[in-house]
């Protein structure tokens, strides 16, 4: 068996995906392979891509916002002959290289965007492989329709086979295994310990801050409102690969603790360690937060997919969203000064997690392998 994971360079979620998916694998012994899509179509485009999504993000939120909501209305796929029809096909036709000279048995493609470029490919008959969506956060994106030729689609919830069906898509395709996460986020070590193996107070209430793998996020106004609280708690701060922000809050003079951290690889012990986290409401994160049983406080949600995120979080009794009405702090104050908030919302989240799910996406692509085989 030869698995091709197919990704896009938007953030480091969708890598964190193909990584997880990868180690499932190699673990069972089957040849994986990740690739940029873009990346390898043209260099520049990726490069595009990229820091078009990071600017979007950053300085031109109510843009992004109100063309997502446009396009969100779409429950057909574009026209044969449309613009984004023919480009498509044209950078599938690129792809189609590649898949040829490897010849993967199964694709799986981590971002929208490499979906697209497969499923034309299945249109065409270009490829036999089974091929796999991983829909990475707890919405459908308005692009999905375009690759309704996919096999399979793995989503974080049963709960958006109402929004796949309203988009036109095969429900009979969904598979709601969760979106695959690192192994580590499944294992627990427990509060004290974690607190203690990271060097904090083992007795005294912890948040864990964090901004994602971009920087994104207004970190010094958030530890200035934190620092300004009325209670005894400490504080990780996690500032991902903004090394400006990180230059700037790592000497802050604040009355309580705050031990700052750059880019790190251990949040799951930090996730162990914490009382609640302060988060963006990435697909990833969140279905890290959800395996550890942990709190959110969510923040600065990019416009699009990650207030879709927030929506399912909230309707679904997952999470707290601070707002300029309902800001940072008093969420904090809210869940600190009423420890039972706290447990309801560990209560809920036990509700909806979804465990081992890359695991077990490689378990079902070696017995739906195995079964065309034999056939």
């Amino acid at each position: 068996m030869k698995v091709l994971i197919l990704s896009i360079s938007t953030g480091q979620g969708h890598h964190a995906t193909g990584q997880a998916l990868e180690s499932a694998f190699e673990q069972n012994g089957i040849e994986c392979e990740i690739l940029d899509a873009y990346e390898y179509i043209e260099p520049i485009l990726s490069y595009l891509v990229s820091k078009g999504y990071l600017l979007s993000a950053t300085y031109a939120k109510k843009i992004s916002s109100k063309l997502y909501d446009i396009v969100v209305k779409k429950t057909k796929p574009s026209k044969k002959y449309s613009v984004q029809k023919i480009t498509n096909t044209i950078w599938a036709s690129d792809l189609r290289k590649y898949i040829k000279k490897t010849n993967p048995e199964v694709i799986i493609c981590t971002h929208v965007l490499s979906s697209i470029l497969v499923s034309i490919m299945k249109e065409k008959q270009w490829t036999e492989a089974i091929s796999v969506g991983i829909v990475t956060d707890f919405t459908v994106h308005p692009l999905w329709e375009e690759a309704n030729f996919l096999d399979y689609f793995v989503t974080p919830h049963e709960l958006l086979g109402f929004q796949m069906q309203r988009k036109g898509l095969d429900i009979n395709k969904m598979l709601p295994i969760g979106i695959p996460i690192k192994e580590k986020f499944f294992e627990h070590t427990e509060q004290v310990l974690a607190r203690t193996q990271l060097g904090l107070d083992p007795g005294k209430n912890t948040i864990l801050l964090m901004s994602g793998s971009m920087g994104y996020g207004k970190i010094d106004e958030s530890i200035d409102r934190l620092d300004r609280l009325d209670l005894d708690f400490q504080v990780m701060v996690v500032c991902g690969n903004n090394k400006k922000m990180y230059e700037k809050v790592k000497n802050l003079t604040t009355r309580k603790r705050f031990d700052i951290y750059g880019y790190v690889n251990n949040v799951d012990i930090m996730m162990d360690a914490a009382d609640c986290i302060i988060t963006k409401p990435g697909g990833i994160t969140t279905s890290e937060a959800i395996s550890k049983g942990l709190p959110m406080i969510m923040v600065n949600p990019i416009p699009g997919h990650e207030m879709r995120n927030v929506e399912f979080m909230l309707n679904n009794g997952l999470a707290v969203y601070a707002t300029k009405s309902f800001p940072l702090d008093e969420a904090v104050f809210t869940l600190l000064h009423h420890p039972k908030r706290i447990n309801i919302l560990r209560s809920s989240i036990d509700i909806y997690k979804k465990q081992h799910s890359a695991q077990n996406l490689c378990r079902f692509l070696v017995r739906e392998l195995k079964g065309r085989k034999t056939i």
